[in-house]
């Protein structure tokens, strides 16, 4: 298979010869441009400006209580955390990040009790606010996975979606 990725794409040469744990490659050579020569016709970088879809078109209000969910897996990649306090964040397993604005305009402080809802399921946890997007909460991973819908995936990559729409609601 590794021979045929170096055939079909010049510039992964070098993965066919990967044979044990610890091998490695970069992908394009020894340096990416090196010499600053790019792989275009001219030999020079070229720059787009893109706009993603949906950029400046006006979005629906939302109820004060509604948030975006993402999931929250650890301090490098998908890992999780295996404490039960995460010794990069402080935040206990159970704490919800949540924006500061969010937190005072539903009358929460930090450790307040609270409930996350949404028709996949509950999970009970407690505040803590963070610079996060506001409208978005993150809740640690796996903890959380009671939320998310099972078989959400992208089309394209067929990688999990482990975001959700959840209502947050005072808890005890």
């Amino acid at each position: 298979m590794r021979a045929e990725i170096a055939r079909a794409v010049p510039s992964y040469v070098g993965i066919e010869k990967l044979s044990k744990q610890g091998d490695q490659f970069q992908w394009g050579g020894a340096h990416l441009c090196a010499e600053r020569k790019f792989p275009t016709d001219d030999g020079r970088a070229h720059f787009q400006t893109l706009r993603p879809p949906g950029l400046g078109e006006k979005r629906p209000a939302r109820a004060p209580d509604c948030f975006v969910l993402a999931t929250r897996r650890g301090k490098q990649f998908n890992s999780m955390i295996q404490r039960e306090r995460d010794p990069l964040t402080g935040a206990d397993r159970d704490h919800v990040f949540i924006h500061p604005d969010d937190a005072t305009a539903l009358d929460l402080r930090r450790d307040d009790a609270i409930l996350l809802e949404n028709a996949t399921g509950t999970m009970r946890g407690r505040v803590f606010p963070a610079e996060v997007a506001r409208g978005t909460l993150q809740a640690h991973w796996p903890e959380a996975n009671v939320l998310i819908p099972h078989g959400v995936v992208d089309a394209g990559g067929g990688v999990p979606d482990y975001n959700a729409r959840v209502t947050l609601r005072h808890g005890s």
